[in-house]
């Protein structure tokens, strides 16, 4: 079992409920819907704890490596619905999280009445308390259960998970998390868990836009590119995040991107209509978002957020044209 923090593992194992309460089956069936870097990471990771899944993507030829490894692969989400207990979904934005949903074919038209919705695609928390009281409103469940990690972090089981959503439905998605993660924090109502998201995906934007401007300016004054970024990535200032980005920006790899640049604009972005909905000033995230958009508009936006340094050298004149491979 992963290294879960004591006060979560009791969160994860109350009483029993009366014996005369009413019978809910327990979560044995998944549906993993979406499998890009995470949401492929995840059902990996389902796959080697022993867990029976069932697999959907909008893109079918990558349900072909999970197949051969004994996942079921549903042509629709509706199908897919039908089969599990519980619908984890990892999807790019809110407009495909509300398709595989509620669209034609969608989950709510087939899972069963105790089934659960568990959405760990980065969206705002506007958006997740809209879904859980649309899901609620067809006598299902649903969690914003928000995640940080990367690819590898997802495959290991090492993923830290924020949930939004009642206590109860956190309760019974204890069999699905557990396996996937390394921290598991109930924050408390549905939103909560994509605030917690986007509050620190702020942290990673802005950090990537520091680092991207330390360097250029190392490079300007005359300081060896990558003498700049070793220096960085083995200081007191750095984190883990960075040291790991810092190495692909020495290798100028971001063609196979962790996190794609356009992505974290759209989580910048769902960041400062956060802080405008609750009047609080978000200058640096401000600032960083529109850099990002100017990234994505010259072309950067499906490379790795790394990528943010090229912007940055050919905004100083010290272009370099990035690895896309």
């Amino acid at each position: 079992m992963a290294d879960i923090p004591s006060q979560q593992r009791r969160a994860l194992s109350r009483d029993l409920p009366p014996a005369d309460a009413p019978s809910i089956p327990p979560v044995t069936r998944i549906g993993v819907i979406g499998l890009g870097v995470m949401g492929g990471g995840m059902a990996s990771r389902l796959l080697d704890q022993g867990h029976r899944i069932v697999v959907h993507n909008r893109t079918p030829e990558r349900t072909a490596p999970f197949a051969a490894r004994g996942a079921e692969v549903a042509d629709t989400p509706a199908a897919l619905a039908e089969r599990v207990d519980v619908v984890l979904l990892s999807l790019a934005s809110e407009a495909a999280v509300d398709e595989q949903l509620f669209g034609p074919g969608g989950v709510l038209e087939t899972l069963p009445a105790h089934g659960i919705v568990m959405d760990t695609s980065t969206v705002s928390p506007d958006f997740a308390r809209s879904v859980a009281e649309r899901v609620a409103g067809r006598g299902r469940s649903a969690v914003d259960a928000c995640i940080i990690g990367n690819g590898q972090h997802a495959k290991d089981g090492e993923l830290r998970f924020m949930v939004g959503g009642s206590a109860e439905t956190f309760d019974r998605l204890s069999t699905v998390i557990e396996p996937l993660a390394k921290e598991i924090r109930h924050l408390g109502p549905s939103g909560l868990g994509a605030t917690a998201k986007v509050m620190l995906n702020v942290l990673m934007g802005v950090e990537m836009q520091v680092l991207a401007e330390s360097v250029t300016l190392a490079q300007a004054a005359g300081i060896d590119r990558d003498l700049a970024l070793q220096m960085i990535s083995e200081s007191g200032f750095s984190s883990p995040v960075m040291r790991f980005k810092a190495g692909v920006m020495r290798r100028r790899f971001y063609g196979d991107p962790q996190f794609r640049l356009d992505l974290m604009r759209k989580d910048l972005r769902l960041a400062t209509a956060e802080g405008d909905r609750l009047g609080v000033a978000t200058p640096v995230c401000d600032a960083t978002h529109e850099t990002l958009i100017a990234a994505a508009e010259a072309g950067l936006g499906e490379l790795d957020c790394a990528a943010v340094l090229s912007h940055a050298e050919a905004a100083a004149g010290l272009s370099a044209t990035p690895d896309r491979t």
